[in-house]
């Protein structure tokens, strides 16, 4: 990965004033993936970004990966160009919740112009950098407000990060088993590329498989597999527990317990749980060496 830490960061600018994103403060190495275009201080605490996203694949109302990168990237533009997060610093993901407006969908055949509202609920600092951020994230898709997210980031320096990472601060990129994928259209997904789960030992029981050609999700090398990769798993362990009854999560909750590595096989496990007449509720978690790395909870209208 290149060392971004020496850019610059531009100086705070009076609230309403628009101002550019550089990919850096997104931590992305392409440019055809910053789904954002500008952001502006509203007031304090509070900024608006407008973005665009990419048009939807063939027969999918939308795609959750493009919601999920623009909370990320929107909470990151904001810590970097706002707080002053250190761009060397290593972001960690605590929790990851949102919800979609029922219905959701995307005009198809093109993209479509987005705007973010974010609202910092909590700063917290260690010294005199900012540690974490609590945020309130919410995107708005021709004139309505279609998905709502909360998600806490924290950084943490690169001395603190290695200690904690030890052996595994360095990965051999793109070196592990890549088993074959299950068939897309039971994780509403439309091509091999874009599947994260594998077959595993029986029935709601995958094995995570992190394709680097899916540059949605593996924009660039890193050291362990990224949250939206596990996020990404949990929505397809859902479709599939499910298919072939279509499944639109409008709720889900994330929490990230432990590092997921490349190194190692990662079981995604998925749960179909009692749920309200009319409804559908899959609990998924992901578990590496006998520990729960990850969990998520995706609810929705029965289809």
């Amino acid at each position: 990965m290149p060392d971004i830490s020496s850019v610059p960061r531009p100086p705070l600018t009076a609230a309403g004033e628009r101002n550019g994103i550089h990919k850096e403060y997104v931590h992305l190495g392409r440019s055809d993936m910053v789904l954002l275009t500008s952001w502006q201080r509203d007031e304090d605490g509070e900024f608006s970004l407008s973005g665009r996203w990419p048009a939807p694949a063939s027969g999918l109302p939308y795609d959750q990966r493009m919601l999920t990168q623009t909370v990320r990237q929107s909470g990151l533009t904001i810590a970097h160009a706002a707080y002053g997060a250190p761009l060397s610093d290593h972001t960690v993901l605590n929790y990851f919740d949102f919800t979609v407006a029922p219905g959701f969908r995307l005009p198809a055949g093109e993209p479509s112009d987005i705007m973010v509202e974010v609202t910092v609920k909590n700063a917290k600092e260690r010294g005199r950098k900012v540690s974490s951020l609590d945020m309130e994230f919410r995107i708005h898709q021709g004139g309505r407000l279609v998905a709502r997210a909360d998600s806490e980031f924290g950084w943490l320096s690169t001395r603190v990060y290695r200690r904690l990472r030890g052996e595994h601060f360095t990965v051999d990129w793109n070196a592990w088993p890549l088993p074959a994928p299950v068939d897309p259209r039971t994780v509403g997904r439309t091509a091999p590329v874009d599947v994260v789960l594998s077959a595993g030992d029986g029935p709601h029981h995958w094995r995570l498989r992190n394709d680097v050609d899916d540059t949605v999700l593996y924009d660039h090398p890193v050291d362990h597999v990224p949250g939206l990769a596990l996020m990404e798993a949990a929505h397809q362990a859902a479709t599939a527990a499910v298919h072939p009854a279509p499944f639109e999560a409008t709720t889900v909750t994330s929490a990230f317990e432990r590092y997921a590595e490349f190194d190692r096989p990662c079981w995604i496990e998925a749960e179909v749980l009692p749920a309200a007449p009319g409804e559908t509720s899959v609990l998924v978690t992901a578990v590496q060496d006998g520990e729960t790395v990850f969990r998520s909870r995706l609810s929705g209208p029965r289809g």
